[in-house]
């Protein structure tokens, strides 16, 4: 059936839009800049805007938490290769035949101790999930709370079992000691669960195995940033042990 042109041109219009091209009306400049003030306010914009923020700011903060179950001052040191070698500067075979010279090489674990013997001065503890702190010296004139970190009292508990062994009788406090020192050590081993794969190596069983752990001097720096009142000096006795 043939149209007649009024209907044709009414059909055409059914398939047209009513909105007229951009470019059969030009925008006005004061039009274009108040459509620009309002795309900057549109909803989605603004929502991913804000996750953008959000997801900034995790990045930037999450490393001071990460790992952890606890808000903890403590921060996340850095990783470092070890290898494990005896060093005669802290053990040797012949200090257990010598009492004298067991002491002397004892000292030297001082060194590996923090400047106030693994205790930190925390006066802010409250922002954190701690246990109730110590009340440790923090200068000589002043108390205060405290904290002691578990690598440094591991290590003290060492010492203090390489000291007393092999002296025979045991008094009741070192026997006391002892147990608490080797119960510490059990757990704090059992607790980090160093699990390195070693195997043979040119030193012997244990030997020369290579360990990632953390940076020890990193975790010595923290601790004498840190640190409650210095215990050791140019005055300390060659014997003294930690």
């Amino acid at each position: 059936m043939k149209l007649n042109k009024n209907e044709h041109d009414e059909e055409e219009q059914a398939f047209l839009s009513d909105e007229r091209s951009s470019e059969d009306v030009p925008i006005k400049p004061s039009e274009n800049k108040a459509f620009g003030w309002r795309s900057m306010f549109n909803p989605r914009l603004l929502l991913e805007l804000s996750m953008a923020a959000t997801i900034l700011v995790l990045i930037v903060l999450w490393p001071s938490t990460r790992g952890t179950i606890r808000k903890t001052p403590v921060p996340n040191f850095p990783k470092k290769i070890y290898t494990f070698l005896n060093n005669p500067k802290y053990l040797r075979e012949e200090m257990f035949l010598n009492e004298t010279l067991k002491l002397q090489t004892l000292h030297n674990w001082i060194e590996l101790s923090s400047d106030s013997r693994g205790y930190i001065s925390l006066p802010d503890h409250k922002s954190y999930d701690l246990p109730t702190p110590y009340t440790i010296a923090i200068d000589r004139h002043t108390d205060g709370p405290g904290f002691m970190i578990t690598v440094f009292h591991q290590l003290h508990c060492l010492s203090y079992l390489a000291e007393h062994y092999g002296r025979g009788n045991l008094t009741e406090e070192v026997a006391h000691h002892s147990v608490h020192c080797f119960s510490y050590l059990r757990q704090g081993l059992m607790c980090n669960a160093d699990t390195t794969l070693e195997g043979k190596t040119e030193q012997g069983p244990g030997q020369g195995s290579e360990h990632e752990c953390v940076d020890y001097d990193a975790v010595l720096e923290w601790a004498n940033k840190h640190s409650a009142l210095k215990w050791r000096n140019g005055l300390m006795p060659e014997d003294s042990t930690l």
